[in-house]
């Protein structure tokens, strides 16, 4: 067993585990399950806010977001990630199922969970900002691709940081456009540290 799989299994049943202790014995703990399949847009983030909303509302122990994404809006990722790290209870990201990707903004939410996992055969990465749309003139389109880069760096800076998380791979996916696999074996997963 692999010490990620280990820390990620660890971690997902202590959290259950105190959630089960708190929870009143008549009533089973309730874990919200959320699916981002596609592009994060307006509506994707409306779903994820509501969705948190409700659990905490109903009392639940926590949320999995299950993530599928080729990346999205930046406001809709922001909005995301923001409501994420204020959760008033743990957010998982896992991406899954196998085959799916966690890419560009994908990094940005995975990377804001309290807990963040891959299924087999998953990928995250490739988060380098790309302007949609008409751009202006050449100089002041070069000097605002290095603000929205430095502006995006900053934001993954802040959140590898403040998740304990890998800092340096967590600017290269952005800086670089670096992805990395999930772990080859199978029935394994990676806690992203």
């Amino acid at each position: 067993m692999s010490r990620g799989f280990a820390l990620l299994l660890l971690t997902l049943l202590l959290l259950v585990g105190l959630a089960w202790a708190e929870a009143d014995a008549a009533e089973p703990a309730e874990i919200n399950v959320l699916h981002i399949d596609g592009a994060i847009n307006p509506v994707v983030s409306g779903y994820i806010e509501r969705g948190i909303d409700r659990a905490e509302k109903n009392g639940a122990v926590m949320v999995i977001i299950q993530l599928d994404t080729p990346g999205g809006l930046d406001s809709s990722m922001r909005d995301i990630v923001q409501r994420i790290v204020n959760a008033k209870l743990p957010v998982v990201v896992y991406v899954s199922p196998a085959g799916a990707r966690a890419a560009s903004a994908g990094v940005f939410i995975t990377m804001a969970a309290h807990v963040a996992a891959m299924a087999p055969n998953t990928a995250i990465g490739a988060a380098h900002p790309v302007s949609i749309g008409p751009s202006g003139a050449e100089e002041t389109s070069s000097t605002m691709e290095k603000k929205v880069l430095n502006d995006a760096l900053a934001y993954i800076r802040s959140i590898a940081q403040f998740h304990g998380r890998n800092v340096e791979w967590a600017q290269a996916a952005v800086r670089e456009s670096v992805s990395a696999p999930a772990p080859r074996r199978r029935w394994s997963s990676m806690l992203l540290t």
